[in-house]
């Protein structure tokens, strides 16, 4: 065998080390990532289940809609991110309200620097990010004027996603052609037209 002939093997057999080195690099890398947005989303899905968020989140809820009638409460909303001294009642309401809206700020950066997947993110969250933003928004408004408009950008950057996911998805996510198990009608859904029917004929009593 001439010397040029084991040269060119011994290249060969170089070139391969390299390439099953390289292959096995990027298939760790994979996993690692795989791994690492999957502890990342279990991490967002534990930070839902704790006692603070629960009542932060029950708060906005239950009880937000109705303080933003009250012009005290807006007005204390804008000295509060303005670091202003606000009651100690209104303090514990403003900061349920960053409760959840720093937990959508944080889900928003991870999903944008690539940390967690977008669509994984989205088919999750994608309708709860829209309700939650609808209930925090006349909120958000008024910590802007104090704040700035960088405040829960990534929050809202989370939502413009979110909308657009629910135009492309209207009816979910479910695979297509997959056989459904819940039928359109059962055997009460007659008796339930009937009964609604029944409502909206019924004279209204003064």
């Amino acid at each position: 065998m001439s010397l040029q002939l084991i040269n060119t093997f011994a290249s060969l057999a170089t070139f391969f080390v390299i390439a099953a080195t390289a292959i096995a690099a990027i298939v760790q890398l994979r996993h690692a990532r795989s791994s690492n947005q999957i502890t990342a989303l279990n991490e967002l899905l534990g930070a839902q289940q704790t006692p603070e968020y629960k009542e932060a989140r029950h708060f906005v809820h239950t009880k937000l809609p109705e303080l933003l009638k009250d012009a005290a409460f807006r007005y204390q909303l804008v000295a509060y991110m303005n670091k202003e001294q606000v009651g100690a009642e209104a303090e514990t309401q403003i900061v349920r309200i960053t409760v959840v809206a720093d937990f959508y700020e944080n889900m928003g950066l991870l999903v944008k620097r690539g940390f967690i997947e977008r669509e994984s993110t989205l088919d999750c969250w994608a309708y709860t990010l829209i309700a939650e933003w609808g209930r925090l928004e006349p909120a958000i408004v008024r910590c802007r004027r104090a704040a700035g408009d960088s405040l829960w950008e990534n929050f809202e950057y989370l939502v413009v996603l979110a909308q657009a996911w629910h135009a492309a998805h209207p009816n979910g996510c479910y695979p297509a052609g997959m056989k459904r198990i819940v039928p359109a009608d059962d055997e009460w859904t007659e008796a339930d037209r009937q009964y609604a029917a029944s409502l909206s004929a019924a004279p209204v009593l003064n």
